[in-house]
């Protein structure tokens, strides 16, 4: 079992370390990794206890062709180590890193002569990564994270197997491209269809999270080019391969695109005030800005934003065209947009001359990307129909809608290869359940389903959240959990609820709904289902709050634009509370005289959350700009600020209210960042990184006690597969 002196087979913690079959097993199941991220280990491991120099490595493992883009590919060899051994670099059990030394493998390692005992290969990833222990209690998330890497195993494995042998006609294949523990999404192909760009981080929210990477065809290692922690999105080419252009969210500066060197170098700058970024030529851009608060359109101009033009700008000022993609003769655009609500619409066809807003087309669904073939004939999408989000295509110009996959793992993205026979997309499924996060550490409430929009009861004894039941399930039930007990049962059932509010008693829920046709309604209900729910507005009325007395404060829209109003609880006697437009409804004070609105600004960013007096008097006040968690304690004695374009934008702040439900002291300017109300008395910090991947609060409920909140967690694992047309 010896070779040069080194045991080929290795235990060390749950781990077995075969380094000459190149496995790597955890309690005797594979653990996906990648060759050269295993030779590293395998080095280390072999030299555990003592400190191995990174040019040590780079001499041993990496061919001295390579060295340019050493340092690159040992950062994320060691960071895919890291995820495979669920390793923590700041508190690490396996490898500690030595500054300006090296590394050191720091587990016992002992030899291991027995038989390994096979079990189940997952073609995406066979083994779940766990969290770090000193946060994610293996009694409890450690199990649920497991489930989540067996549905993994037998629902994409077995779609991937079975449909990667000859295709039946009608069928699709798969071929894996990536091999990541996080999600890699949002690819671009090189011109030459030799190059991949894309990001890999988290996308369970929009803009999404992560850092750009790039990868040689069929099978080059991936390299990571930012590590800058920005939002970003829409990756794209140039005409020419030099560059790789993509949409930031920069603080200060809101929707920016920057462009990276695909040689080497820093990204940088391209055009502000735009997103969304494909090019039409070398010198010519199709791309969306901003024109007032979140009113977002799709233009063309030169590569130094001459001779600009309107293409299609949404109607409603809420409306937001994010991504646009032309067809090859230059005629015709697809444009993936927000609506009135800031949900994703139907995919839209337009003239790309501007003379109409053209129509919908694609599947009846939510719309997050588009493609065209490249003779200009075929229109693919992936699209959210009935919960669940698949490929499609439809025949230019108004052919019959096609769905071209389906099962329980879902695609998002959609690339297709210059010869247009194959598609590149991402592939994958997520769990999500809800977990109490306090000094003592996290427990879960629900493991079950899909959970967001959470928030306390006024006593702060119970939680409340939506929670979808499966992954394709239309509708969102409203759940509460009690916090002492831990039980969690239903409290509105046979509705798909896009918002809610509980009153301050705690015994009634007011809550918007998506009917089976037609726009939303709001409804009212009691807590103890002692009646019937009741409705009480049916024209597209959304996002409703209690406020003063028995009133209720909603959202709705006229003439293209969103204003606040007021209604009685029998939904008689309604009208508009206040003259000025806003674009969103965040929520109420806990003592109904403040209304939390997002409006347009003058300024960059151009929206800004404020607080609005209920009685319509004119002291509005800034509370940060662009969008951002606001909201109190169960309590209301602390005011939680996260800005959400800010240097930090994992970090809250907890400001004192010196009357509690009210509105505590603020900069007039509001909070542009942490440190702006850090400097407040009694204000504190409170670190949320890594627990609100959904940038504006949906997925997490600050709690009664400060460093003590619940959270939706959603564990996500899709990888880039290219998807062979039938």
């Amino acid at each position: 079992m010896q070779t040069n002196g080194y045991a080929r087979r290795v235990r060390f913690g749950r781990f077995e370390l075969n380094s000459e079959a190149g496995e790597l097993r955890r309690d005797g199941r594979p653990v996906r990794i990648q060759p050269q991220p295993l030779r590293v280990l395998a080095l280390l491991v072999q030299r555990a206890g003592e400190v191995v120099s990174r040019e040590e490595l780079r001499q041993q493992i990496w061919d001295a062709a390579t060295f340019v883009e050493f340092d690159q590919g040992l950062n994320y060899c060691i960071r895919q180590i890291r995820l495979a051994l669920n390793d923590d670099a700041g508190n690490p059990a396996f490898i500690e890193t030595l500054k300006k030394r090296g590394y050191r493998f720091t587990a016992a390692v002992e030899a291991v002569d027995t038989p390994v005992v096979a079990g189940p290969v997952d073609p995406l990833n066979a083994v779940a990564h766990e969290p770090p222990p000193a946060t994610q209690p293996r009694s409890s998330l450690a199990g649920i994270y497991g489930g989540v890497a067996l549905v993994l195993a037998l629902i994409v494995g077995g779609l991937i197997l079975t449909r990667s042998a000859v295709p039946a006609r009608g069928s699709v294949a798969y071929h894996q491209l990536t091999s990541f523990s996080d999600t890699a999404f949002d690819a671009a192909l090189s011109p030459d269809g030799r190059m991949l760009a894309f990001i890999v981080g988290s996308d369970v929210s929009f803009p999404p999270a992560g850092e750009i990477y790039t990868m040689m065809l069929p099978d080059g290692e991936p390299i990571q080019r930012t590590h800058d922690s920005v939002l970003k999105y829409g990756v794209a080419f140039s005409p020419d391969g030099s560059q790789i252009t993509y949409t930031a969210v920069l603080p200060g500066r809101g929707w920016t695109i920057a462009e990276l060197p695909v040689l080497g170098g820093e990204s940088r700058v391209f055009l502000s005030n735009a997103a969304g970024l494909s090019w039409l030529d070398a010198h010519h851009l199709l791309f969306s800005e901003i024109k007032t608060g979140l009113h977002m359109g799709l233009v063309t101009a030169t590569d130094r934003r001459e001779n600009q033009r309107d293409i299609y700008l949404p109607q409603h000022e809420r409306g937001m065209a994010h991504y646009s993609t032309a067809s090859p003769d230059r005629k015709w655009v697809l444009i993936v947009e927000m609506g009135p609500t800031g949900a994703w619409q139907r995919c839209r066809l337009a003239p790309f001359d501007g003379r109409s807003a053209g129509s919908a087309i694609g599947p009846d669904g939510a719309c997050r990307s588009a493609a065209w073939s490249p003779d200009g004939q075929w229109m693919y999408f992936t699209a959210t129909v009935e919960g669940a989000s698949h490929l499609w295509r439809q025949r230019f110009p108004s052919g019959a809608v096609e769905q071209i996959t389906s099962g329980p793992a879902q695609e998002s993205g959609v690339v297709v290869s210059p010869d247009g026979r194959s598609i590149i997309t991402s592939l994958g499924i997520a769990e999500s359940g809800v977990w109490m996060h306090t000094a003592r550490g996290d427990r879960v409430l629900s493991a079950e389903g899909y959970a967001s929009q959470l928030s306390y009861s006024p006593d702060g004894r119970r939680l409340f959240y939506l929670e979808r039941r499966a992954i394709n399930d239309t509708a969102r039930e409203l759940w509460v959990s009690d916090l002492d007990s831990g039980k969690s049962e239903p409290v509105i059932q046979g509705f798909s609820i896009i918002s809610y509010d509980v009153s301050p008693d705690g015994r009634r829920i007011v809550f918007a709904a998506v009917p089976s046709s037609g726009p939303t309604e709001i409804w009212i209900a009691s807590r103890e289902r002692d009646a019937a729910p009741q409705r009480l507005t049916a024209a597209g009325e959304d996002f409703p709050f209690f406020g003063p007395g028995d009133a209720l404060l909603y959202r709705k829209s006229q003439e293209h634009q969103n204003y606040l109003f007021i209604m009685n609880p029998d939904g008689s006697g309604a009208r508009q509370l206040r003259s000025d437009p806003m674009l969103q409804f965040k929520g109420m004070s806990p003592d109904r005289r403040w209304a939390l609105v997002v409006v347009t600004v003058n300024e960059v960013p151009t929206t800004a959350v404020v607080a609005v007096p209920v009685d319509g008097s004119a002291d509005v006040r800034r509370i940060c700009p662009a969008e951002c968690l606001a909201t109190w304690s169960p309590d209301g004695s602390w005011f939680y600020v996260k800005p959400f374009l800010q240097p930090m934008p994992g970090m809250a702040v907890a400001i004192r209210v010196q009357t509690p439900g009210s509105m505590p002291r603020l900069p007039s300017s509001g909070v542009q960042s942490v440190d702006d109300a850090a400097t407040l008395p009694g204000s504190q910090i409170v670190d949320v990184t890594h627990y609100d991947p959904s940038h504006d609060g949906t997925s997490i409920a600050l709690g009664p006690a400060i460093g003590a909140f619940a959270y939706a967690r959603t564990v996500s694992h899709r990888n880039l597969f290219r998807v062979q047309l039938p």
